[in-house]
């Protein structure tokens, strides 16, 4: 909810919502558009490769904005798509959490460097990197406003 509301109050500014999501807060820093395709890329992975062993169900999205890509000034999503991408891989992700019982939380699937780690493990971590990346797009929000004079 805190990140669907960022883009609302990015809508409601008066500002130009493209180049709000497409300023970057610094050389080499990530925009606000990326940003927030990176937490719907990053739910597609999580649950369809990481937990399910499947593939993406969205392979564009998270070619483009998965972990280790590059944020692209050529590539900025409008709200209208950032939205629909994180509705699209949000929903069946609660769902996935809703099913778990005690002993499928239990389940142990691949993690990063060869490790393994628990379904309850992975889903508590999804939680911390999508609010992870909800505070730099709250800061950037903040810093763009500040550097082009919006209340």
């Amino acid at each position: 909810m805190r990140l669907l509301g960022t883009l609302d109050a990015i809508e409601k500014s008066g500002q130009d919502p493209a180049k709000v999501l497409s300023w970057r807060p610094g050389p080499g820093r990530a925009h606000i558009g990326w940003q927030a395709m990176h937490c719907a890329a990053t739910h597609d992975r999580y649950l369809n490769t990481g937990i399910l062993q499947g593939s993406p169900k969205d392979a564009e999205l998270v070619a483009n904005f998965a972990g280790g890509t590059t944020p692209s000034d050529s590539n900025v999503p409008s709200l209208a798509m950032i939205r629909e991408k994180l509705s699209a891989n949000y929903e069946p992700l609660k769902k996935f959490v809703s099913e778990q019982t005690e002993q499928s939380l239990q389940r142990q699937v691949p993690g990063p460097g060869g490790k393994t780690r628990s379904v309850a493990e992975a889903i508590v971590l999804l939680t911390w990197h999508e609010t992870h990346h909800q505070g730099q797009i709250h800061l950037t929000w903040n810093l763009y406003k500040a550097a082009h004079g919006v209340a």
